[in-house]
């Protein structure tokens, strides 16, 4: 699980009362229709880990035991490709639930959950989950919807690392995380994550290099602006013109956070 190097405190969340457990849970999709007191029930066996960046949360692989939600911080998952290189199959914000298929069915991760910055993480056993499925039928429902989400998101990458090249690629990289952590101002979207130069290699399956000059020509050509790590879409008519969004038969709206309905 955890490794040594990046684990802190790990606090029950039945020890702390109104603890982030129980807020985290209450926003995750995964108990969405469920009301305040089976929640707290939920959040009673699970447990929470204070955890520095860069840290493994788990590896790809590794025996899965339960389900581990992103209480604060920001997490990437990532996949090794046949060549060696790690690609980057997902980036997550709080209330996330990380690898959820590989929780529900007990069987290895998919993928490897690496911190980006010092967050804090929420764990629920396999047991918890199971007595969830049980008590809460609704929680099965938008497992479902979650799952769904995950696969479409995941074959929606994977079609683009064929159909585009590395500047197609890089563009719905951009507008594929605008949608999912894009805060608008004006006529711009700003995306609410820190994002490297080889975070958006990874995430496109690009080169680092081809990364640092596709972004540098779209920076001089006024349709993004990046500071401290904060990547800003200026000109998103511009960019999604360039990538023929008119046309592609992808529906990248999935990419979108959507809560699974009440």
């Amino acid at each position: 699980m955890l490794r040594a190097s990046g684990v802190g405190t790990t606090v029950p969340g039945k020890e702390r009362d109104g603890n982030r457990v129980v807020v985290a849970l209450r926003a995750c999709a995964l108990v969405s229709g469920l009301d305040d007191t089976a929640v707290a029930e939920i959040a009673s066996g699970a447990a929470t880990h204070q955890v520095k960046a860069n840290s493994h949360l788990f590896e790809e692989g590794e025996n899965c035991t339960g389900l581990w939600v992103l209480t604060s911080g920001r997490v990437r998952l990532l996949h090794m490709m046949a060549d060696g290189r790690q690609h980057a199959v997902g980036f997550h914000a709080p209330t996330t639930p990380l690898d959820l298929g590989a929780a529900l069915d007990g069987r290895p991760y998919m993928a490897t959950a690496v911190t980006l910055v010092d967050s804090e993480v929420a764990f629920v056993p396999r047991t918890s989950l199971v007595d969830m499925g049980r008590d809460y039928p609704v929680t099965i429902r938008n497992a479902i919807q979650l799952l769904c989400a995950e696969v479409r998101q995941r074959d929606i990458a994977a079609a683009v690392g064929v159909l585009k090249d590395a500047r197609g690629r890089i563009g719905c990289t951009l507008l594929q995380l605008a949608r999912q952590f894009g805060v608008t101002s004006d006529s711009a979207i700003r995306i609410n994550y820190p994002l490297t130069r080889q975070h958006i290699a990874d995430r496109s399956g690009v080169t680092v290099e081809t990364a640092i000059r596709v972004m540098s020509e779209l920076q001089q050509q006024g349709i993004i602006q990046t500071d401290n790590q904060i990547i800003q879409i200026l000109d998103i008519p511009r960019l999604s013109h360039a990538l023929d969004c008119g046309t592609c038969q992808l529906e990248c709206s999935v990419f979108s956070q959507r809560p699974a309905a009440g």
